[in-house]
């Protein structure tokens, strides 16, 4: 029995519906599924009823409910208290993979130098995996993009402001525009981002509110190939400006959206998790850096 089925399955009872808990726990519907009919398959009961198109707890999933909560419980009073008992506790942060294109690798190469006696694991993952594993307290803190961070279950600190551009080959007739409407892009070839990462679920929603439904002719997780399909004139893409500066493509250009849309890269660590000492003097360290880098900009 693992932890994380625990867990799942006390979202999907809190939720009452495995969809609904699938987008909570930022993981696919048919990897939430699989893990509980493993747990099922475990216990020798079924903890569900999916008879009905409305799932339901059956009388074996009530009684599992009353130790899973224990459970749970206690899982994280003991990681909360063997906290205390680590001089120098490891750090351990997640990250969506941005930390080239923001300047977070000079802020932790500096944190790394400034402390030497901490240790310190930092992993890049997808998007849909970060909170999962940030209540799970597999990691302290997540650098991640703050559109749909739920700001009542999470503190965070702003490291960086950024905002989608229209990405089109030079030989698009839009490429002289000085900028673009979104509404004026329906109809377009678009080159997304994969599902499961917040820029695509930016720039489709983006794309709805301007009154139509993005037709994605292609989706990668490369930068790279993107752009590279975008400068073949395959279609055009929606990408972060700061992305965009750090990945040019000389065949490509990069237009403002006359809509403003935003996405952020912050700091984040759950409420209602104690922190660390490590993890408290990271953040201090990012506030102050914040500080310096903002108070140089004002002096030049």
């Amino acid at each position: 029995m693992l932890i994380k089925q625990i867990q799942y399955f006390l979202q999907i009872v809190e939720d009452g519906s495995f969809s609904v808990a699938a987008e909570d726990l930022y993981i696919s519907q048919s990897s939430l599924s699989k893990q509980i009919i493993a747990l099922e398959k475990e216990l020798g009961v079924l903890l569900f009823d999916r008879s009905n198109r409305k799932i339901s707890i059956t009388p074996a999933g009530k009684t599992f409910l009353k130790y899973a909560r224990q459970f749970q419980e206690n899982y994280s009073n003991m990681q909360e208290d063997l906290v205390k008992h680590k001089d120098s506790p490891a750090l351990s942060i997640i990250t969506i993979p941005v930390i080239a294109q923001y300047g977070i690798t000079n802020y932790i190469a500096k944190f790394q130098s400034t402390h030497p006696d901490i240790p310190f694991t930092l992993e890049e993952r997808e998007a849909e995996e970060i909170l999962p594993c940030l209540n799970k307290r597999l990691f302290e803190l997540a650098f991640l993009r703050d559109n749909y961070l739920n700001k009542e279950q999470y503190d965070f600190l702003e490291v960086s402001q950024d905002k989608l551009l229209v990405v089109l080959s030079r030989q698009h007739p839009l490429a002289s525009r000085e900028a673009i409407a979104l509404e004026e892009l329906k109809g377009e070839n678009f080159i997304m981002f994969d599902r499961g990462t917040v820029v695509h679920e930016v720039a489709v929603d983006a794309c709805r509110a301007a009154g139509f439904e993005p037709r994605i002719f292609y989706a990668s997780l490369r930068v790279e190939s993107i752009l590279g399909l975008v400068a073949s004139n395959s279609g055009i893409a929606l990408i972060m400006q700061k992305v965009f500066l750090y990945r040019k493509h000389p065949d490509v250009v990069a237009i403002p959206i006359k809509e403003t849309i935003l996405s952020n890269i912050v700091l984040a660590w759950a409420k209602d998790k104690k922190l660390s000492s490590s993890a408290i003097k990271f953040i201090d360290y990012i506030e102050k850096g914040l500080v310096q880098k903002t108070h140089h900009r004002l002096s030049i």
